[in-house]
C-alpha cells in the first residue's frame, strides 16, 4: 500500500509544467473573480482532454534532472490515463474509485478509498487537469497571478494530510481557452516535477475502453 501510495503522489506531482512565463502580476479583486469565473466555467465545457507532455523533476539533492515523456488522457468527470513511454514504459489509470499502476507484466489495482491521502491526491489530479475544485477555501489558500498569456493560480494546502507532502501547487491556464498548460509541484523536501504539456486536443472522442481497469 505505501509503495502504491508514493507512486499516486508521483503521478500527483506529474501533473506538473514549466511555467517560464516572466512578467506575472497579482491580480486585482476584479481580474481574481473574473479568472475564478472562467476556469469554473472552462471545467464544465471540458469532456475530453488528450495531450503529450514532458516531465522534469528536480531532486535537490542530485545535480541533473530526470526527464520522462508520455501522454495524458481524460474523460469528464473521474477518467485519467497517465502513461510514460520514455525513458520507460508505466502507465497509471484512474476510473472512479478504482486505480490501476504499473505495466504490462505487473498491474496492481487500488480503491481509492482505501485511505484519505489517496482519495484527496486522486481529487487532485483530476483538479490538475480540469481546473475544477481548485477554489475550495476548505482545501487551500488561493493567490493569483496575471500574465500575458497565462493566468497563474498559487495554491497553498490547508489540509494536514497534503501539507505533510507539498508547500505550494502553482498552475498556469491558457487566457485563450483557460485550459491548464501546467503545474508545478513544490515538496516539503524542496523537491520539483514539473511537466510541460503538448499537442492538447480538447474534447476529442475517447474510448471508454482505454480507461478499463483490469
Amino acid at each position: 500500500m505505501k509503495k502504491h501510495l508514493l507512486f499516486l503522489i508521483c503521478i500527483f506531482q506529474a501533473i506538473a509544467a514549466i511555467f517560464a512565463q516572466s512578467g506575472y502580476q497579482p491580480a486585482t479583486e476584479t481580474q481574481q473573480k473574473e479568472i475564478i469565473r472562467q476556469i469554473t466555467e472552462s471545467s464544465k465545457q471540458l469532456k475530453t482532454l488528450h495531450c503529450d507532455f514532458v516531465q522534469r523533476k528536480t531532486i535537490s539533492i542530485l545535480a541533473d534532472e530526470m526527464v520522462s515523456e508520455g501522454s495524458l488522457s481524460f474523460k469528464q468527470t473521474d477518467k485519467v490515463r497517465w502513461e510514460y513511454t520514455k525513458p520507460y514504459q508505466y502507465e497509471f489509470v484512474m476510473n472512479g474509485d478504482k486505480v490501476m499502476v504499473g505495466s504490462e507484466t505487473t498491474k496492481n489495482v487500488i480503491d481509492v478509498n482505501s485511505s484519505k491521502v489517496f482519495r484527496e491526491i486522486s481529487k487532485i489530479i483530476i483538479s490538475g487537469i480540469n481546473g475544477a475544485g481548485i477554489f475550495d477555501q476548505s482545501k487551500f489558500a488561493a493567490e493569483f497571478m496575471v500574465g500575458a498569456k497565462e493566468n497563474m493560480v498559487i495554491l497553498t494546502p490547508k489540509q494536514k494530510e497534503i501539507k505533510q507532502l507539498f508547500n505550494k501547487i502553482r498552475i498556469c491556464f491558457n487566457t485563450s481557452d483557460d485550459t491548464v498548460n501546467s503545474v508545478e509541484i513544490e515538496e516539503i523536501n524542496e523537491d520539483k516535477t514539473f511537466i510541460e504539456m503538448k499537442n492538447k486536443q480538447i474534447n476529442k472522442e475517447l474510448g471508454d475502453e482505454i480507461f478499463d481497469i483490469r
